[in-house]
């Protein structure tokens, strides 16, 4: 598929693919601290997890249509608990699975992007009092030192943590994840054990892991969640209280991490600085997670929504069926800043979007694609771009319910029929000319500009 002027062309070995998580698609992990959770009726739409949508079982049909769709790379998590049902015991039959999972990707010519934790935890690890445990790290340490090196002949990039963000901010303070804990000194003692997990992981996989599958340097990460946040109102009194709290918000939800990663130190908000041997510059590459922008209010009906992450939108701008706005250029500012401050190529770990029915997925990637090409234009060395997600999925605290999948799964279809949507189709189209070219916007997003908005 040839482009044309006006087409927006992607640098040469630019991987394309998409993204999912293993509790929310694999189900029954029954040894999991959110199995658990789950069972105590908090799920908005009344579900568990259960089985997901078996991807546990039905991988080698999920993977088929990775390889179809033409994706050059997946990314996908593996469960401790899993791996480590019971404190000490390890599950090698588990193991050996995932290893046939991911080795089979590796076989399909597809690259494997591989989650070590995307929050969830064994259940004895919870009781054992999870990251605020003093052995919380050892115990991490040594899952990481048996799983690595069955993994790494498949595996070329590696995510420590998914978004550590969560696990401190909304299950320690804000509590609306499990533990479900509201405490400040919790979500500090949580933070700091999160930066130490990453730094031991980090430094272990270079250790066991000498070199990548195509022999280049291995490459490390943390995918963190990044907001554009910004005050609710443009102008008067308000906006200089809302840009104070925009920098709390900004400094608590990536920016302690970010500067914790270049420096090795962690600022608390008292004041308490907590240096780590080993942090700093503890990344290859950087895993970049962006859904929305941020409108920071002061108004007591807005902070209400803190709870679940949600900040009111303002008047006239659209938002997802999460709530969450839709605003590409936010997504070009977020990545020249992670450009700005760490010096590593980025790419592209989440971004998606939640709609039932797809036209407004597929306006979602074309403008926050043309972003991401804005971006590149800028100097940001971006060089993927994982699709959250792949599959419908269990969405947490949301349950079935909302849906970001390019493949629709039914949940409560006995089949589990996999269906791809038009974005699905989309994307790979897009993977195959490596740009957004004009016959394939005005084919699947028609009146969707990819320039006018999403370039400033």
């Amino acid at each position: 598929m040839g482009t044309m002027p006006g087409d927006l062309r992607f640098p040469d070995g630019f991987l394309w693919g998409a993204a999912t998580a293993g509790h929310q698609v694999e189900g029954n992990n029954i040894h999991s601290n959110w199995w658990q959770w789950e069972q105590l009726g908090l799920v908005d739409d009344g579900t568990t997890s259960g089985r997901a949508v078996d991807y546990w079982n039905r991988w080698p049909e999920d993977h088929a249509l990775v390889e179809d769709l033409g994706f050059g790379v997946f990314r996908l998590g593996i469960e401790w608990a899993r791996i480590e049902p019971a404190q000490g015991r390890f599950d090698e039959v588990a193991l050996a699975h995932y290893v046939e999972m991911i080795a089979d990707l590796s076989r399909r010519g597809v690259k494997v992007c591989l989650t070590l934790n995307h929050w969830v935890v064994p259940q004895w690890f919870a009781d054992n009092g999870d990251w605020l445990a003093k052995d919380a790290v050892a115990h991490w340490e040594r899952f990481i030192r048996f799983v690595v090196p069955s993994l790494a002949p498949y595996v070329d990039l590696w995510i420590t943590l998914n978004e550590p963000s969560v696990p401190y901010l909304v299950g320690n303070l804000i509590g609306y994840h499990p533990p479900m804990r509201r405490s400040p000194r919790s979500a500090h003692r949580v933070f700091v054990t999160l930066l130490r997990a990453h730094t031991v992981a980090y430094h272990a996989i270079h250790e066991l892991v000498p070199e990548a599958p195509d022999g280049g340097p291995t490459q490390v990460g943390v995918a963190t969640a990044y907001q554009f946040i910004e005050p609710y109102h443009t102008s008067g009194p308000a906006r200089s209280l809302e840009g104070a709290l925009c920098r709390l918000v900004r400094y608590c939800s990536f920016g302690a991490w970010d500067r914790a990663l270049q420096t090795g130190r962690y600022r608390s908000l008292t004041g308490r600085v907590c240096t780590i041997d080993g942090l700093a510059g503890s990344y290859d590459f950087v895993g970049v997670n962006y859904y929305t922008r941020v409108s920071v209010s002061l108004a007591p009906s807005t902070l209400a929504n803190v709870k679940s992450g949600e900040f009111a939108a303002p008047p006239g701008v659209p938002v997802t069926e999460m709530g969450w706005q839709v605003y590409p250029q936010g997504f070009r500012a977020i990545l020249n800043h992670v450009a700005a401050t760490f010096d590593a190529p980025i790419y592209v770990t989440e971004n998606g979007c939640c709609d039932s029915g797809d036209a407004d997925r597929r306006s979602y990637i074309v403008r926050h694609l043309a972003a991401m090409h804005a971006a590149i234009g800028d100097g940001a060395d971006v060089r993927g771009y994982m699709h959250w997600s792949f599959t419908d999925n269990f969405e947490w605290r949301e349950g079935f319910a909302k849906r970001f999948g390019m493949v629709r799964v039914d949940h409560d279809d006995p089949g589990l029929i996999r269906r791809p949507r038009d974005s699905a189709a989309m994307l790979s189209d897009i993977a195959a000319a490596n740009a957004i070219t004009s016959e394939i916007a005005s084919r699947y997003a028609p009146g969707v500009s990819t320039s006018s908005d999403t370039t400033e």
